[in-house]
């Protein structure tokens, strides 16, 4: 009787985190099921960073650098979680930082939208680097996701015709890169008029 209470909680946990492996693997069954359209990558990451910051547990300030009006082709919903995953790892990878801290900044290369995420965190060891899309491969400590956030955002962004990328150096942060399929008909803008929208969310 004594030890019910521990095992209950223990049970509680487990269940919990198996209906978050579900809901994850749902989600990504269903990548390729969403209709393509324009999408405001503004509206997406400013969406985005709010949220989280609102539940960090602790101060995570994030700078976002980006010109006005960049969109792309895809789907808003899983987009949004897209950036979430990367804007959330971010939070956490940072956590134990003096000044947690993530740059979103971004434009048009090559006529395709492109995001950039770089934190201040302590980095990720190169043993990792070739794993970190593998599903439920995960640097976090035991409870602490699931392991499937970097893969599912892997696959809606393969599924785009899209590419990620990791570049990180252990004690110098990490850099994520997302190339966005351009919406077809726009022009980049001029130099003169793409000024950068910067803000600092706390």
């Amino acid at each position: 009787l004594a030890d019910m209470p521990g095992l209950i909680d223990g049970m509680i946990e487990g269940a919990e985190r198996t209906r978050d492996i579900v809901d994850a693997l749902k989600r990504f069954s269903a990548v390729d099921k969403a209709t393509p359209e324009q999408v405001n990558l503004n509206e997406v990451v400013e969406r985005s960073v709010r949220w989280v910051v609102q539940s960090a547990s602790a101060k995570f300030a994030v700078r976002i650098d980006l010109p006005p009006d960049l969109r792309c082709c895809g789907s808003s919903g899983q987009l949004q979680q897209v950036v979430m995953n990367l804007v959330q790892n971010a939070c956490d990878a940072t956590a134990r930082q003096a000044e947690p801290r993530l740059t979103v900044s971004g434009g048009i290369v090559q006529g395709r939208a492109v995001l950039h995420f770089i934190d201040n965190g302590p980095g990720i060891p190169e043993e990792n680097l070739s794993r970190l899309f593998e599903p439920f491969f995960t640097t976090k400590p035991v409870g602490q996701g699931t392991g499937l956030g970097l893969s599912i955002s892997y696959g809606i962004i393969s599924q785009l015709g899209g590419t990620i990328e990791c570049h990180s150096v252990p004690g110098q942060g990490t850099q994520f890169d997302v190339r966005f399929p351009r919406v077809a008909g726009k022009e980049p803008l001029p130099a003169d008029i793409a000024h950068s929208l910067e803000k600092v969310l706390t």
